[in-house]
């Protein structure tokens, strides 16, 4: 954890970008906190996964091809509570954020930023909106197995040699 910046820890995010190079900055920068990372590039793609299993929060861009990021979250929250229907969400968007701000909160995101964002903001608005998902669906979601502390520490040893080696993710 680094700046003040609330742990990622274990918490469970979908990303949903169409645009190769920023799904996988996001998905590093995620992954960097210890986040476990899914990461799709359609509506479609992401409606599939959501079948597979249940995250912590959803990141989704706007600006999705054939169906918007609108239209992801409408479908999302149609789904019942234990599929993924009250996930928290964060949207991002290429466009003016005035003009999808409204809009954004309408269809069922609780937060929207700006691209190009800044990470730090960014991350901070997840870990807080996928602690808050996961008080809530404490009793909705299945129980997983225990990680053993040598896992733990696998991965903590693997995130700190990845920011080294990608410091210039986050400022």
């Amino acid at each position: 954890m680094k700046s003040g910046l609330r742990s990622l820890d274990g918490l469970r995010v979908l990303v949903v970008e169409d645009d190769d190079d920023t799904r996988e900055v996001l998905s590093l920068g995620l992954s960097l906190y210890g986040a476990d990372v899914v990461s799709v590039s359609s509506a479609a793609e992401a409606m599939l996964e959501l079948e597979k299993s249940t995250p912590d929060v959803i990141l989704s861009d706007i600006g999705l091809p054939d169906e918007d990021g609108f239209d992801l979250i409408r479908r999302v929250r149609r789904l019942p509570p234990g599929r993924g229907g009250r996930v928290p969400a964060v949207a991002v968007t290429a466009f003016t954020l005035s003009d999808d701000a409204e809009e954004a909160t309408r269809a069922g995101f609780q937060r929207q930023f700006r691209k190009p964002v800044e990470t730090r903001e960014l991350f901070a608005a997840v870990a807080a909106l996928g602690e808050s998902g996961r008080v809530e669906r404490r009793h909705v979601v299945r129980r997983l197995p225990p990680v053993s502390r040598d896992e733990r520490r696998g991965a903590a040893e693997r995130r700190t040699e990845a920011e080294r080696r990608t410091h210039f993710l986050v400022p």
